[in-house]
């Protein structure tokens, strides 16, 4: 057991340093790479992954998400962060077709029964990650700072 967990440690410090580099250096870069390499960890953990699948996992999923980073840079949205109505059904379709794109590149490395987890395991994801910016947004609104520990959005995914 404390080789798997070994195992999946140096595959998450590697893929994460994958990521690293071939990001250039841009205003909350720093952030942006703690956002993903908490998703790496809570993907990996959450599907299981052995060395195996991660080795070919992790390619597809990288191009995906670049895929899709380019695909919300290309909407204009407002000031406000908002898209019209014709916007927004046009950028979910978009997004819709770039995830049934990708399924059976996904499948090919994970099988179908992995796929069928992961893109619910990015929903938690997001939604563990809406939370911690929740009660952050809440602590700030409350003149409090993080809490004691240095620990911030109290506790781990």
């Amino acid at each position: 057991m404390k080789m798997k967990k070994l195992m999946m440690l140096v595959m998450m410090i590697t893929v994460y340093g994958f990521i690293s580099a071939q990001q250039p250096p841009q205003g909350n870069k720093e952030k942006e790479n703690k956002i993903e390499a908490l998703r790496i960890a809570f993907i990996s953990q959450q599907l299981n992954l052995t060395p195996q699948e991660a080795q070919k996992f992790w390619p597809v999923y990288n191009q995906f998400r670049g895929d899709m980073k380019t695909l919300q840079l290309n909407f204009k949205f407002d000031g406000n962060g908002q898209l019209t109505a014709e916007q927004q059904l046009d950028f979910e379709q978009k997004k819709l077709d770039l995830k049934k794109k990708y399924k059976t590149q996904f499948e090919g490395a994970l099988g179908k029964d992995k796929v069928n987890q992961l893109y619910n395991i990015e929903k938690q994801f997001h939604e563990k990650l809406k939370e911690l910016r929740d009660q952050r947004q809440q602590q700030k609104g409350n003149g409090q700072g993080p809490p004691p520990g240095g620990q911030r959005g109290g506790g781990r995914f």
